[in-house]
């Protein structure tokens, strides 16, 4: 009997399941199953074999985790004023520029402010500020103060409103 298409990615949805039971929460690993496990169940996988269409979506899963986490910081170092990135004609160009004094004054004054709005998030809003401040991802720090993945973004949308407000953007 040949198995179907769907048969195979239920098959591998259980393994996967069962490889989530076994990883630290919020633990890398832990979100490469999650995302292999959504890959196996995308409908335009056609794979029928159970062991193939398993060792596909975790090499998928690996990629995709890694790539999205490189262009995370990348975006967190520019977002945080650490580089400056243009894109040319070669490619794209990342520098390290040195801040001048008011810009180091209006960035003291920023995390200041912030620290302020990170004390009405509750009682770890400002651990929470810290960690992400030092440059750790919103999973990693959210782990860290002992907050669920959902509240450190919800934690770092009511902050992206308070940048907005502070910078005189429309949020």
């Amino acid at each position: 009997m040949v198995a179907t298409s769907m048969d195979a990615r239920w098959a591998v949805v259980a393994r996967l399941q069962n490889d989530l039971v076994r990883v630290n929460p919020g633990s890398d690993r832990e979100q490469i199953i999650e995302r292999a496990i959504d890959l196996a169940l995308s409908e335009s996988r056609t794979q029928q074999n159970p062991d193939h269409l398993y060792r596909d979506v975790l090499r998928n899963a690996k990629y995709t985790f890694y790539r999205s986490k490189q262009r995370g910081q990348t975006a967190w170092a520019r977002y945080n004023g650490q580089f400056d990135i243009s894109f040319a004609e070669e490619g794209v160009d990342v520098t390290d520029h040195g801040a001048t004094v008011e810009e180091e004054v209006e960035g003291g004054n920023l995390l200041r402010y912030l620290r302020m709005a990170a004390n009405q998030l509750g009682s770890v809003g400002v651990a929470f500020l810290e960690h992400l401040a030092n440059g750790k991802r919103p999973t990693e720090a959210a782990l860290a103060v002992g907050i669920s993945r959902a509240t450190a973004y919800r934690n770092i949308a009511a902050l992206r409103k308070q940048v907005d407000a502070w910078t005189g953007e429309a949020a």
